[in-house]
């Protein structure tokens, strides 16, 4: 019986991995989970928790099918520490493949259709090992089930009933939530041979952070993470116990959520170094559902500069239906995001504008965007948004000197105009000296202060209009980016962002 144990045990972590199920019933302990759902509720709505996942978070959608790698041996990692907030997986041995698919009931081998009629999908699961798990499942509008599986291990066949129905995560969850689920699982070994197992959960969550897996690329996703101490026996004497620690995130994700999962070795304990099993998601298929968030590149990275501002930032973004929704964010010395809309769009080229500084200052920002198919859903979640902002793609940068020009007189049209802006093949520049003015010449910098072009205005002239081609002293054409137009006189600084696309 050591090798169904096993099995068993691998079901339990892959029922974790891949899915979400709740139960819905009359007897005791459905009433203790329901009582414990609405004392999370109360909890949570007081609490107000950063990351939380909702039932209508999880698709239960026939045609979804998801693959997670999966480790062909045990391994060793760092005991898993509750303070940390990130967590990078990619690196973690796999070499295994297991996948799940979720199918109409219909589809299942029989007698198992019969034996579950009231499933609503029957999720297929393949593992690395070989073994296949039909798992029929069920839900309601706060909990998903399992009724039954009808597994194949090693040329046998077995339909086993779940007693009374598998209990495996109450909704909302947040962190700090906690619960407690049991099951008892029965077939016949042989005719007249019964066969009971029992299996305990109590899982709580005991951290909350970023996770990065094979499918989220350069993403960190915001997730929960999930203790949980299992406890197995049978009716032939059989035992196990392990501990299990599993990544969820808010969102259309395979696996019920469940991004990652960890598993020790039976009688270890919660700070175990030995893992089992491990699985993380490398793809993922809803049917009418975009999951890839939009793409971002060609992003302005501004460097140290002793310029004040205004700054242009400017990306490419790009996504299969379209850009829906966008903004840039920014903070000074670390402080509160502000978000700016666009200024113009050229294609897939977006503008914005950080304001000027008026001292010595780290500005950081991000550039955040949501698809089409996002807004027009009402899909406010974190795989249909853009990179997982600010984490893969906050860019910091030093202000070494402020502006001594008060906002009015930085930059005031009329006294220094440039147009079009953005330009492709030549800028028109026209400047006038302000009252009192003597001496006066425009010049041209790129974002590290260097100078790339300049202008000699002869003395006496109060306004004159010139033109750049985007060229350097040598005339040789200088790249894409932002450059600074600059009007110097003998009273004041005058300086023009502008953005040269060819």
């Amino acid at each position: 019986m050591s090798r169904c144990l096993m099995t068993v045990a691998l079901k339990s972590l892959t029922n974790i991995v891949f899915f979400l199920i709740i139960n819905q019933g009359g007897n005791m302990n459905s009433k203790i989970v329901c009582g414990i759902f609405f004392t999370s509720l109360i909890m949570m709505l007081f609490a107000q928790p950063e990351v939380y996942i909702e039932r209508d978070d999880v698709p239960f959608v026939i045609g979804q099918w998801a693959r997670y790698d999966q480790n062909t041996s045990i391994f060793q990692w760092e005991s898993f520490d509750t303070t940390r907030l990130w967590w990078d997986l990619t690196s973690y041995p796999g070499g295994n493949t297991a996948r799940v698919h979720l199918l109409a009931p219909n589809q299942g081998i029989p007698p198992a259709p019969d034996t579950f009629p009231n499933a609503k999908i029957v999720e297929l699961d393949t593992m690395g090992s070989g073994d296949v798990v039909w798992s029929y499942l069920s839900d309601t509008t706060y909990f998903f089930y399992v009724q039954g599986i009808d597994m194949e291990q090693g040329g046998f066949r077995f339909i086993g009933n779940y007693l009374p129905d598998y209990n495996c995560y109450v909704y909302p969850i947040y962190d700090g939530a906690s619960w407690l689920t049991a099951w008892t699982w029965t077939y016949e070994v042989a005719p007249g041979l019964p066969y009971s197992a029992n299996e305990t959960h109590h899982k709580r969550v005991v951290a909350m952070g970023k996770v990065k897996v094979p499918f989220s690329g350069d993403q960190f996703w915001p997730c929960l993470v999930i203790q949980d101490s299992m406890g197995y026996s049978d009716n032939f004497g059989s035992q196990d116990i392990r501990w299990i620690y599993e990544w969820v995130v808010p969102g259309r994700f395979g696996g019920g959520n469940g991004v990652a999962a960890a598993q020790s070795t039976n009688g270890a304990n919660q700070n175990f170094v030995l893992v089992e099993n491990f699985f993380k998601l490398t793809d993922l298929y809803v049917p009418g559902w975009d999951l890839r968030c939009p793409d971002f590149s060609n992003t302005t990275i501004w460097p140290d500069t002793t310029f004040a501002g205004p700054f242009i930032v400017s990306s490419i973004i790009t996504d299969s239906t379209g850009i829906g929704a966008d903004s840039l964010f920014y903070n000074i010395d670390g402080g509160q995001f502000i978000g700016v809309a666009h200024d113009s769009v050229v294609d897939s080229l977006y503008y914005y504008t950080i304001p000027q500084v008026v001292q010595t200052c780290t500005l950081g920002y991000f550039i955040w965007a949501e698809d089409s198919f996002s807004v027009a859903n009402g899909v406010d979640i974190w795989n249909t948004d853009p990179i997982c902002a600010p984490e893969s793609t906050y860019y910091r940068f030093t202000v070494t000197t402020g502006i001594d020009e008060s906002p009015e007189e930085y930059g005031v049209k009329g006294i220094l105009d440039c147009y079009p802006n953005p330009f492709h093949t030549r800028l028109n520049i026209s400047c006038s000296l302000p009252p009192g003015g003597i001496n006066h010449d425009v010049a041209v910098f790129d974002p590290s202060g260097r100078l790339v072009k300049e202008f000699s205005i002869p003395v006496g002239n109060r306004s004159i209009d010139l033109s750049w081609d985007g060229t350097d002293f040598n005339e040789i054409a200088l790249p894409n980016g932002v450059y600074f137009v600059e009007l110097k006189t003998d009273k004041e600084k005058i300086v023009v962002p502008v953005v040269l696309i060819r």
